[in-house]
């Protein structure tokens, strides 16, 4: 089970860095929530904005088979949709992880594995959501709370419970079929297979069609030519 085994903290750098140094002293399942993090962690490095009011937590696996890293983060990412969508928030995946409202983050999920001589010895995922906190001015154009699509504010802990409850429904149901994991979160995701995006190629931009959407690639026609997009940084917005 995810969360039977839960440590608040009510400060601290990123809820997964204080799992990769400690990840020896807690059981597989264990959650850290934090009430904010001084150097939440975004994906390629980036700061998460993250102050008091959000939902900033890092749920701790200790896999006895290997699961692929993508799989955790894929499962979070619909768990988060899904429970949204139980709030009348109609919130989508944009590729490959990051969830949006109207075209503005509303949270992110980072998952990293711990590996001791080469073997796999914990995966942490780590979830930020904006919840109840202030959107900072600048931030405004990117970034949205659940308080603010809502108009009021959501309680936290119903989040939190309903996504890891949600998350390892869904771990245990496909586990062995990680491929169905996939098809359901094409479901949500944006850009679709069909959808007209622009790359960058070779420091030009180009626009080309979603030939196709595998695990981990999405792979773009430009009129011919397939190139196979796997980071976000390659998209334009």
């Amino acid at each position: 089970m995810i969360g039977e085994e839960i440590e608040v903290l009510y400060e601290v750098d990123s809820t997964n860095e204080f799992l990769k140094r400690n990840y020896k002293s807690f059981h597989d399942g264990a959650i850290v929530v934090a009430i904010k993090q001084t150097a939440g962690k975004g994906r390629m490095g980036r700061t998460w904005y993250s102050p008091e009011g959000g939902l900033w937590y890092s749920v701790l696996f200790k896999p006895k088979v290997h699961i692929g890293l993508h799989v955790y983060t894929k499962v979070f990412s619909i768990a988060i949709v899904e429970v949204l969508k139980k709030l009348k928030v109609k919130a989508y995946i944009k590729w490959p992880n990051d969830i949006y409202y109207n075209g503005k983050k509303l949270a992110g999920i980072l998952s990293e594995a711990v590996s001791v001589n080469d073997r796999v010895v914990a995966i942490i995922v780590g979830i930020g959501i904006n919840v109840n906190n202030d959107i900072p001015d600048d931030l405004k154009d990117i970034a949205i709370s659940l308080k603010d699509i809502l108009k009021k504010k959501v309680k936290i802990t119903y989040l939190l419970d309903a996504i890891n409850k949600h998350a390892w429904n869904l771990l245990i149901s496909y586990r062995n079929e990680t491929e169905n994991i996939t098809k359901l979160w094409k479901k949500y995701l944006v850009p679709r297979e069909g959808d007209r995006i622009k790359i960058k190629v070779d420091e030009q931009i180009v626009e080309g069609t979603v030939l196709k959407i595998t695990e981990d690639t999405l792979y773009v026609d430009m009129g011919g030519k397939v190139i196979g997009v796997q980071s976000i940084h390659q998209i334009v917005e």
